[in-house]
Order: structure tokens, then C-alpha cells, then sequence
């Protein structure tokens, strides 16, 4: 009787078909699981930003945050958007502040998206000249930065300054908002936190496509 067996050079291919398969099959799995990741981490963060807005005002500590044109250009916004950011720092035991022109130290800036054009080409990628923006870190790691002292987008990188640091990815954009006006991004009377709308197509905060937000909280 002699017994069945594979020979080495069957085993060998064998061996490396499978190593293809994964080669081939691995990175997509790798991906959807880190995207589930980040997914799960922005609602993570967004209940956590909404929750500190809510202590700040119960404690008093919220200042008014009307609309002015304070600068001459045009621009909505007011410098009590930039204290309010700061006020709700301590809400997150921040572990790190940066609200001395050193956000850097809290969040990549140059090597991230936020919606800013740099001076190499116009790829709205890097944000140059924004170290004076306040910045912090929060306990469970994740990098929060205020993408202008008196406007009031509120960006979250959820794993920190790790990469890739890209918006609809680790990096989401949300506002301080009205419930009389959630589609607003500019209010008289913020009494809530809001995400920004869905964005499909490439844009200013959304330089990649298909840049979801307020859909992923739903999911």
C-alpha cells in the first residue's frame, strides 16, 4: 500500500496561489476595517464635542457668538468663537492646549487637509500660515483645531496627527450651529453643534471626493 500524499512542488504552488489571493484581497479588507474605524471614532467624537458644548453652557461659560463683520472684508465671525473653543477644551480633560500660535504642536498641519490653499500649488492641501489657530488635544487622543479664531468650522482628526490626515477620512468638519437653522453656517445664536453637509464632489473641505459627514453619523 503506498500512501496518497502531495508532493513539495504541489504544496509550493498551492502555497503561492494563496499568497496571491491575499496579496490581492488583503489591502481592501485592511481598508474597509480602518474606514469602519474611523467612522465609528467621528461619531465618537461628535457625541463628545456636543456633549462639552452642552456642560459649557450649563456652566455658564458660554459667551455669545454673534455674526459680526468685524474686520472689514466681509467675513462672518467674531474672536468669542475662538474663547468658546478654548472654554470647551477643559470639557475634554485636554492632555495638550495649543492656543499660543503653536497649534502645529497639536495638529499636523502642513502635511494634512484642512481646506486651505498652499503657496506650492492651489491643492487644498496644508494650511500654512495657520499656526496661530487654537488647537488641542483631547484624552483619548483625538486632535481637534478651530479653522479660523472667529469662524465656525470645528475640524476632529480622530486618530490624532497620525496619517493620512485627510478629510472624510480620519478628518471631519463640524460647525457650531442653530436648531432654529442646521443647514446655517454662519449663525446669530449657536446653541448646538452640527456636521457639515455631505460633500460628493472635490471642493474647499473636500479636496479628495466624496467627502461624507452628516450621512456617517446616521449609519
Amino acid at each position: 500500500m503506498k500512501n496518497q500524499a502531495f508532493t513539495l512542488s504541489e504544496v509550493l504552488i498551492t502555497l503561492g496561489i494563496i499568497g496571491v489571493v491575499a496579496a490581492l484581497t488583503l489591502p481592501t479588507v485592511i481598508n474597509k476595517t480602518q474606514n469602519k474605524q474611523f467612522k465609528v471614532a467621528y461619531k465618537k467624537a461628535y457625541s463628545a464635542l456636543s456633549q462639552a458644548f452642552l456642560y459649557m453652557q450649563a456652566a455658564g461659560e458660554y459667551q455669545d457668538m454673534s455674526s459680526t463683520s468685524d474686520d472689514g472684508t466681509g467675513t462672518m465671525g467674531t474672536p468669542v468663537i475662538g474663547e468658546n473653543f478654548k472654554a470647551i477644551a477643559k470639557y475634554f480633560k485636554a492632555t495638550k492646549t495649543c492656543f499660543d500660535k503653536n497649534a502645529s504642536e497639536c495638529w499636523e498641519i502642513d502635511n494634512g487637509e484642512q481646506a486651505c490653499i498652499t503657496a506650492a500649488a492651489n491643492n487644498w492641501v496644508g494650511c500654512g500660515g495657520h499656526n496661530e489657530n487654537y488647537s488641542f488635544v483631547d484624552a483619548s487622543g483625538m486632535s481637534w483645531f478651530l479653522y479660523s479664531n472667529k469662524e465656525y468650522p470645528v475640524l476632529v482628526d480622530v486618530n490624532g496627527k497620525k496619517k493620512p490626515n485627510k478629510l472624510g477620512k480620519d478628518r471631519f468638519v463640524m460647525k457650531f450651529a442653530s436648531s432654529k437653522d442646521k443647514k446655517a453656517n454662519y449663525v446669530e445664536d449657536a446653541d448646538m453643534i452640527a456636521p457639515w453637509d455631505d460633500k460628493i464632489e472635490k471642493q474647499r473641505w473636500c479636496p479628495s471626493g466624496n467627502c461624507m459627514y452628516k450621512t456617517w453619523l446616521l449609519e
